[in-house]
């Protein structure tokens, strides 16, 4: 599974601007007959990650390339794109495939609250991380994207296991954890 991740980071004042245009891309998505993906919204943590994230699911790349292929020859979605880089003052399109015991990213019904765990560190820790997760379900950085997280993990309000955190504090890596929101659920 290949995980394509959208990060917004707006310009100040523009966060909920952002939120809105990614909701009407989704909308946009939906008339082409593509799937509307997951738009969720940071309501705490790190300026280091984005306020607004879009993330879908492809079973291969070549599903992910046939995506961004359909959105490319809509018009109408290119004048949301328009719309959306007047909005933002930095964005990444960074892959991940997925690894530990669910092999994707939990599904997301009605609005709910997440936490958001972002791992960055170099390619000399990234073994040591994935074994510090041991089967918890995370996403692992494939391409795209400058200065985004290596590893991602999803958990519930409860967070990662005290352990597991423990075990990952005494690695040469950064953790930023967030809390989010999914704002549409797609």
């Amino acid at each position: 599974m290949i995980v394509s991740y959208n990060f917004y980071y707006p310009r100040p004042g523009n966060a909920t601007a952002v939120l809105e245009q990614r909701i009407r891309a989704s909308d946009v998505r939906s008339q082409l007959g593509l799937r509307r993906g997951c738009t969720i919204n940071k309501l705490e943590g790190s300026s280091d990650f984005p306020d607004v994230i879009w993330r879908l699911g492809f079973t291969d790349m070549a599903a992910q390339h046939a995506d961004m292929q359909a959105r490319a020859a809509s018009t109408e979605f290119e004048a949301i794109r328009q719309g959306m880089r007047q909005l933002y003052r930095r964005f990444e399109r960074p892959l991940y495939a997925s690894f530990g015991k669910n092999p994707s990213p939990p599904d997301r019904g009605p609005p709910q609250t997440f936490l958001l765990y972002g791992l960055y560190c170099d390619e000399s820790a990234i073994l040591a991380a994935r074994t510090a997760l041991g089967g918890i379900q995370a996403l692992e950085f494939i391409s795209g994207g400058a200065d985004v997280p290596r590893l991602l993990c999803e958990t519930g309000t409860a967070g990662l296991p005290r352990d597991v955190q423990d075990h990952l504090g005494r690695l040469p890596l950064r953790i930023e954890r967030s809390v989010w929101s999914v704002a549409d659920g797609g």
